[in-house]
């Protein structure tokens, strides 16, 4: 059956060259473009949030901050600190042990009277006999002369005296010590007692006197 004339007020389908005459219609689309275009869709708004987000994060960075951001402080300042110097106690020396002498008893030295300067002089003596032997006073007044002593007066003594002896008056003790340390012949020194003849230092000289010369 053919075709007849278009009906009036249509338009004539257009016939493309090389189609012999049949009308031409659009290729559907084929499932595989459909599954790729549904996937780009979303992958594509991911990245652009990605995309914005990025460009936030490098907008707000430290080197891109329009605001003013937080004052960088300063780093704290190293502090020195000097350590106190120690004291240090040095350890006490060990004590040497000390040997503690026992000290002496040495009796008490009497002190000499107020004449003391008079009675350091040889003072004169006065000399008595107490022996039976004839001019002992002589010579042991001739012994204390020759030794820087003056005589008073030489005598006799009758009463009885055992050692030769050379008593003093007061204040000439001193001389009296000194006499006997001179002449080891003396052997005590005693103060003068009452019916002594003469006065002052007296030696009694007894038998066992030495001669002159011994």
């Amino acid at each position: 059956m053919s075709e007849g004339p278009p009906p009036p007020g249509l338009p004539a389908p257009e016939v493309g060259p090389g189609a012999s005459g049949r009308p031409t219609s659009h290729r559907a689309s084929t499932p595989v473009a459909d599954s790729v275009r549904r996937f780009l869709a979303p992958l594509a708004a991911v990245t652009a949030v990605v995309v914005v987000i990025v460009l936030l994060l490098v907008l707000n960075g430290p080197g891109h901050s329009s605001g003013p951001g937080p004052a960088l402080q300063p780093p704290p300042a190293a502090v020195t600190t000097t350590p106190a110097p120690v004291r240090t106690t040095p350890a006490p020396a060990a004590k040497k042990p000390t040997h503690h002498a026992t000290p002496r008893r040495t009796p008490p030295v009497e002190e000499p009277p107020a004449t003391a300067t008079a009675a350091a002089r040889k003072l004169p003596v006065t000399v008595l006999n107490n022996s039976r032997r004839t001019g002992l006073a002589h010579r042991a007044a001739d012994q204390l002369t020759a030794g820087g002593w003056p005589i008073r007066q030489v005598g006799n003594f009758t009463g009885r005296i055992p050692v030769s002896t050379v008593y003093y008056a007061s204040g000439q003790e001193s001389a009296a010590r000194a006499l006997a340390d001179q002449f080891p012949a003396v052997q005590r020194v005693h103060p003068r007692f009452r019916g002594l003849p003469g006065s002052g230092l007296t030696l009694v000289v007894t038998r066992e006197w030495p001669a002159a010369g011994s």
